[in-house]
């Protein structure tokens, strides 16, 4: 679908302007008088008419900022919907809280130009939106709003491959399912989530854990173009070769302190079948999953084509407390050699099997948690060690053990690797934002993802999940097995992402971030995310 109004998005000019304080006077007479100082080329009669109209019926009625915003959206824009309006569907997210916020106004973008006319609406009426790529997040306003513009990109499902079959070019809208269940029958694959539902854009801005992360890095390491709108309306592409030091600031840097990707081109590769899975274990069985699972880190680099991660947690289902190992290989080989450790350990039933990326994708999906709250995602990152990693783990026992009794309680913490092959990948294409090098690995990322029913219990779950985030901070500090690293997927909003990258990436995303938004139009009006 396209705009009803084309725009010019020119460098330099300040969007943020002060409106002369005159009797009567609106957004909509600057607008009108000088459409292009706001992006805007000058209007057909019709839309002229109807702006014109809009500002009578803003004086009237005393329209509100975002009132404003969503009405001139309407007369711009096709696929602008209201929650007045009768046959409005909201949006699903995967927590509750997400779902508990409602936008002024929805508007479902089809093209980067969309998105583009829908930043200067905001910027010229000081209306703040959000941004929906897979909501996927935890907290409310990380991709939903509440009385602002909400800019849902589902819309923005292309998955093409070109003619030799390296790129894959992949809409912002997408989850990782929508792009699997497209490149599994070409035998094609890229460096995407491992669980289907997650958002394209969310996962690959942040980071990226991959089952082919041993093979080439993180997703962020396998981006070779972004689309990117600016703040200034304009459309960008951002690589090692133009746009530079935005393509590297992108790379986990998150979109929201410089535009908004409409697309990704990802580096492609053939990819059969897989094999992967999970495997469920009695809690007597913690150790030495725990020595297995250090073991890999150290040995990963020697066959690229693993992946392991280990979790633990309580679940009737699984009578108790309980572990939980997922082993990938990257090729159609059961209980590959390098997975010798992990398969001499009994287990109490094993899930693993050899499919397509897209099917493993769909069997790893956590939707199932009743209930999410702020800080239901939390990170840390140590250096791997297994008389830590044991240490946790039972810190983990002690916190969960003291609220089993809240209504739905699911408490689960994973460790994810971090070894060295992975970093290696990281420095690829001029290195992307985490500040990680190979002196740092192998490391441990640790996050926590804990589930349950009732909001009135949010204060003691919350409290039992910081004690054992701090305790285990503690501990690894007092080895010197700690590290500042704090992986922005897995992150809540009050951990410092951005410093845990260290003071040079730092200072250079803020060169970038003032470069590309030199008026601080994301800073400003999209308040829902990690901000520099």
């Amino acid at each position: 679908m396209q705009c009803n109004v084309f725009f010019l998005a020119l460098l330099g000019i300040g969007l943020g302007i002060a409106f002369p304080q005159q009797a009567n006077r609106t957004v909509y007479d600057d607008l009108l008088t000088s459409p292009t100082e706001y992006g805007f080329r000058s209007f057909n009669r019709k839309i002229d008419n109807q702006i014109r109209q809009l500002r009578n019926e803003s004086i009237a009625k005393s329209y509100s900022k975002c009132q404003n915003a969503c009405a001139l959206l309407a007369i711009l824009l096709t696929n602008v919907s209201s929650p007045n309006q009768l046959d409005y569907r909201p949006l699903q997210y995967w927590s509750v809280q997400q779902s508990e916020v409602t936008p002024a106004c929805r508007v479902d973008v089809s093209s980067a130009k969309m998105i583009s006319s829908t930043i200067l609406v905001s910027n010229l009426t000081n209306c703040p939106f959000a941004v929906r790529s897979g909501g996927h997040t935890s907290w409310a306003g990380g991709s939903s709003i509440q009385d602002g513009i909400l800019i849902n990109l589902a819309n923005l499902n292309m998955v093409s491959l070109n003619s030799d079959r390296t790129v894959a070019k992949v809409g912002a809208g997408n989850n990782w399912y929508d792009v699997y269940k497209v490149l599994d029958p070409l035998g094609i694959s890229v460096v995407g989530g491992r669980e289907a539902g997650v958002g394209v854009g969310g996962l690959l801005l942040g980071g990226g854990i991959s089952y082919f992360s041993g093979r080439y890095g993180w997703g962020c390491d396998n981006v070779l173009n972004y689309e990117v709108v600016l703040a200034n309306g304009k459309i960008v592409n951002a690589s090692p070769y133009r746009n530079a030091a935005l393509y590297w600031a992108l790379r986990g840097g998150s979109g929201t302190n410089f535009g908004i990707v409409s697309r990704f081109d990802l580096g492609a590769f053939e990819q059969g079948l897989l094999w992967g899975g999970n495997r469920f274990y009695l809690w007597d069985n913690k150790d030495v999953l725990v020595d297995t699972f250090a073991k890999f880190i150290v040995d990963a680099p020697m066959d690229e084509f693993a992946h392991l991660y280990i979790s633990f947690g309580y679940n009737i289902q699984l009578g108790g407390f309980a572990g939980i190992a997922g082993p990938a290989y990257g090729r159609a080989i059961s209980n590959a050699t390098i997975f010798e450790d992990l398969n001499k350990i009994p287990v109490l039933f094993d899930t693993t099997h050899i499919a397509s990326m897209g099917v493993l994708a769909v069997e790893l999906n956590q939707t199932d948690f009743l209930r999410k709250v702020e800080e239901i995602f939390k990170t840390v990152t140590f250096k791997s060690n297994s008389t830590l990693m044991k240490k946790i783990v039972g810190i983990f026992h002690e916190e969960a053990s003291n609220v089993l009794d809240v209504t739905g309680l699911n408490p689960f913490f994973a460790f994810q690797p971090l070894s060295v092959n992975i970093i290696a990948h990281m420095q690829k294409n001029g290195g992307n934002v985490l500040g990680l090098s190979e002196a740092d690995g192998p490391l441990t990322i640790m996050n926590l993802n804990w589930g349950w029913a009732n909001s009135a219990d949010d204060g003691r779950v919350n409290a039992a999940l910081d004690r054992f985030v701090f305790r285990s901070v503690e501990l690894a500090k007092s080895l010197n097995l700690d590290h500042r690293f704090i992986y922005l997927n897995y992150a809540t909003l009050d951990q410092d992402v951005f410093s845990g990258y260290g003071q040079k990436s730092l200072t250079r995303l803020k060169v970038v971030q003032k470069k590309y938004d030199p008026t601080g139009v994301f800073k400003r009006l999209q308040p829902g995310y990690f901000k520099l």
